[in-house]
């Protein structure tokens, strides 16, 4: 498959002289407290003229991969991805970031500790592209204090957040997929894009809209991935728009 070509493509091409992408991990703040989660973000800086990509990369990506080396009774939760963005890599449509993105994460102390933080590492793998060519990227992390801790706020204020009273539906139709969101009455669907968080149910090339319905009823249909057999037993959607903010609905809810 297209996806398959690309990826071997890829691991054929020489090294960079200079790494199109770096990464660093900060904290908001370098002290903990009981049951109190430590805010943090990876803070990724991609080259000019490349990007990196979301949880649902589409064609031929790669989401980010973490592997902390935590001290005993600590935890890190799973990244969290801002709305990202629709590109091209050759022919392959995908979801992704170009610039400079924090991906916030929160860090858990353990159970009674209180005090400065230890010494925290981890190692951070990803695959940057540009129009002609993809390169893996890792990089070894050592958290520190954010030089600027509102940004660690807005980083966690910009991700998409929960639609109150919505419920997502969706199926197999054919060739396309048939979104179906129950939102509340003053939510207007229409105006925010649609990014399918969930990999192969929803072909990564599609742009859908939601279109009003009965009542407070959207619906949308887009083509199916080439990946996906049978029904969608769940999925993902992000929705965003400029001035409207952003938001995450699941058929799981």
């Amino acid at each position: 498959m297209k996806s398959t070509l690309f990826v071997a493509a890829m691991l054929s091409l020489p090294a960079a002289a200079e790494p199109p992408a770096t990464a660093s991990w900060i904290a908001e703040k370098m002290t903990a407290k009981p049951g109190e989660p430590i805010r943090t973000a990876i803070v990724m800086k991609v080259s000019e003229g490349w990007h990196t990509y979301w949880e649902n990369p589409g064609e031929g990506g790669m989401p980010l991969d973490i592997e902390a080396a935590l001290p005993e009774g600590w935890t890190l939760g799973t990244i969290h991805y801002p709305v990202p963005k629709r590109f091209m890599t050759g022919d392959m449509p995908g979801f992704g970031y170009e610039g400079e993105i924090h991906f916030p994460v929160a860090l858990t102390a353990p159970d009674g500790f209180v005090g400065a933080l230890p010494k925290i590492t981890a190692t951070l793998s990803w695959l940057t592209c540009d129009d002609g060519s993809c390169l893996p990227g890792d990089a070894l992390m050592t958290l520190v204090a954010a030089p600027e801790p509102k940004s660690i706020t807005d980083a966690f204020a910009a991700l998409p957040q929960p639609i109150s009273d919505a419920k997502l539906t969706v199926a197999s139709n054919g060739k396309n997929i048939l979104l179906t969101l129950s939102a509340p009455q003053d939510f207007d669907a229409s105006v925010f894009e649609i990014f399918p968080a969930t990999r192969n149910i929803i072909d990564p090339a599609a742009n859908p809209r939601f279109t009003k319905g009965d009542g407070n009823t959207w619906t949308a249909t887009a083509p199916k991935s080439e990946y996906l057999e049978g029904q969608p037993e769940e999925l993902s959607l992000v929705l965003a728009a400029p001035a409207k903010g952003a938001w995450k609905i699941s058929t799981a809810e």
